[in-house]
């Protein structure tokens, strides 16, 4: 009994609350910090570029300024590589255990790389993935300092960071929390979901409490706009142009995605890394010193609220979403640091400014309702291209104003997701994450490993469903023996002690595979008695 009690103490309450708590309450301190610097270069940037539209022999100062930054951006991304391109794919892919990383070389590098990339103008999103980027690292962080001895920790952790990062970035904490079960493990277990509650709730409660201390509440809101009228039932099907257009939108970015990225790997495999970044900078900032009163350029917040307010002449509208999804696609492509969170949102918004702007143009809607076309377009684009139909739900309820237009909004993500899933296309993120893990494992040979392995006592599994357990990448339970009978893994039941667990997995590191499970089964000797065959082919990208 009392062995029990410790060990639920031990393996389930010190990680999921404590430890984790203490993640969230400093991951929102960070990010915290992290946004309230973030607004002053994004105010600096906007004063250069707007000070070099109106003159013009400081241009060429702006652009060689562009490559200069562009060249501290490439020293951080040869210092930590995974500081460059969209925060939340590499989170993601951290959590499932597909990489492995550096967690203070990254949270320093990705804070410091973002903040010159936004100096920049790069039209990436200004908080959300390096936030939830820099969480993972201060869940990393903490297990490895606090608890050196149970790294099976380590992932529930990364993954408290990464829903607090979400939620103190977007200030939609029910969405972090999905966004850590729908998007990032694609799974619901208690651990998992109080780890990221947990999290979110003390990330939350230190950012509401900065925020008041310091008086910066506009922090406590993603976007700030008036509330919006309730689209009635007999114009409910105007969502679903905008949903359909969405839905194709997301399907040609994802396809612009892969292909500018196939050209990179294989025209531009050996150029340094500064030479890709230079020409994305240097363009950016040109563009930006003649076109930046017109949002060619940045993260695309203010753009999404200036869309809320004021209907933007469909040519207009079309131009900046062909200029900004190129954009968006190249600064991610070369390394630039930032989030592709808001692009998507910008993406939809413009979609659904269009077509909200021709419907009342043609005399189908009311003016008024402009404003909801746009938020059911970012709802639209986000779930489409993301591929997480939940996440969008809830965070459409919490950041675009409340239950009043659900009916329409989820009809849009419904919509578009069918849409994606009928035509069978990558979700951007996953596309951003093979990039990621097929540069640290290209090359490495891969091993399928048979292995029966004991539960060790006072292990992390013990009181656990094989389930629940976040297992290495690519890791299987085919069965667990109990006193010489056979139990499917996903009958129901705790695993015990003194369980036999036959698993299955594909590895690239075997030692680092090893260390994983026995932090998970305990201490042994894991490749005593495995059955070890070399696979052929490249590496796995996919959980």
């Amino acid at each position: 009994m009392k062995s029990g009690i410790k060990n639920y103490l031990m393996n389930i309450i010190l990680p999921s609350v404590v430890l984790s708590a203490l993640v969230g309450a400093l991951t929102g301190g960070i990010v915290f910090l992290f946004r309230l610097v973030s607004e002053e270069v994004i105010e600096l940037s906007a004063k250069i570029f707007t000070f070099a539209g109106t003159h013009l022999w400081a241009v060429p100062l702006v652009v060689l300024g562009a490559v200069l930054i562009a060249a501290i951006v490439a020293f951080c991304i040869h210092c930590s590589p995974h500081a460059r391109g969209g925060g939340i794919p590499t989170a993601v892919a951290l959590m499932r255990g597909l990489i492995t990383f550096r967690w203070l070389r990254n949270l320093i590098f990705v804070f410091v790389s973002a903040l010159f990339s936004y100096l920049c103008g790069i039209p990436l999103g200004n908080d959300e993935g390096p936030a939830v980027q820099m969480g993972a690292a201060v869940g990393s962080g903490t297990t490895r300092l606090l608890a050196k001895r149970h790294q099976g920790w380590e992932r529930y952790l990364m993954t408290g960071g990464a829903s607090a990062g979400f939620a103190a970035a977007t200030c939609a904490p029910i969405a972090a929390v999905m966004f850590a079960l729908e998007e990032a493990h694609r799974r619901i277990t208690p651990l998992l979901l109080m780890s990221a509650t947990t999290s979110v709730i003390a990330g939350m409660g230190v950012l509401s409490g900065l925020c008041h201390l310091t008086g910066h509440l506009e922090f406590t809101y993603l976007f700030h706009f008036a509330p919006m009228p309730v689209l009635p039932l007999t114009r409910i099907w105007a969502v679903a142009p905008i949903a359909i257009l969405c839905g194709v939108g997301a399907y040609l970015l994802a396809k612009l995605t892969h292909a500018v990225r196939t050209v990179s790997h294989k025209k531009l495999k050996k150029v340094h890394t500064f030479f890709k970044i230079a020409p994305v900078f240097a363009l950016v900032a040109l563009i930006g010193c003649f076109f930046y009163e017109y949002h060619m350029i940045g993260t695309g917040h203010h753009l999404i609220e200036y869309l809320i307010e004021h209907r933007e002449v469909w040519w207009m509208a079309l131009i900046l979403l062909f200029a900004r999804a190129l954009m968006v696609v190249l600064s991610n492509e070369v390394g630039a640091t930032g989030g592709l969170f808001t692009p998507l949102l910008v993406f939809g918004a413009l979609i659904g400014s269009l077509c909200g702007e021709v419907m009342i143009n043609l005399g189908w809607l009311a003016p008024e309702l402009f404003p909801l076309m746009v938020v059911v377009g970012m709802a639209a684009f986000f779930s489409a291209s993301v591929r997480t139909p939940l996440t969008a739900m809830i965070f459409s309820i919490e950041v675009f104003g409340g239950f009043d237009n659900v009916l329409p909004i989820f009809l849009a993500i419904a919509i578009s997701y069918v849409i994606v899933e009928t035509v069978g296309v990558t979700s951007i993120n996953e596309i951003a994450m093979e990039r990621e893990i097929h540069r640290q494992h290209h090359g490495k040979p891969r091993k399928a490993v048979d292995v029966e392995l004991t539960v060790q006592p006072g292990c992390f599994a013990i009181g656990k469903e094989p389930r629940d357990i976040l297992w290495p990448a690519f890791c299987h339970v085919l069965s667990v023996r109990k006193g010489g009978a056979v139990k499917d893994s996903y009958e129901g039941g705790a695993i015990r002690e003194k369980d036999i667990l036959r698993l299955n997995f594909t590895t690239l590191d075997e030692a680092a595979t090893a260390a994983e499970l026995c932090a998970i089964l305990g201490d042994q000797d894991v490749y005593a008695n495995a059955h070890v065959t070399e696979v052929q082919g490249s590496a796995p990208n996919k959980k």
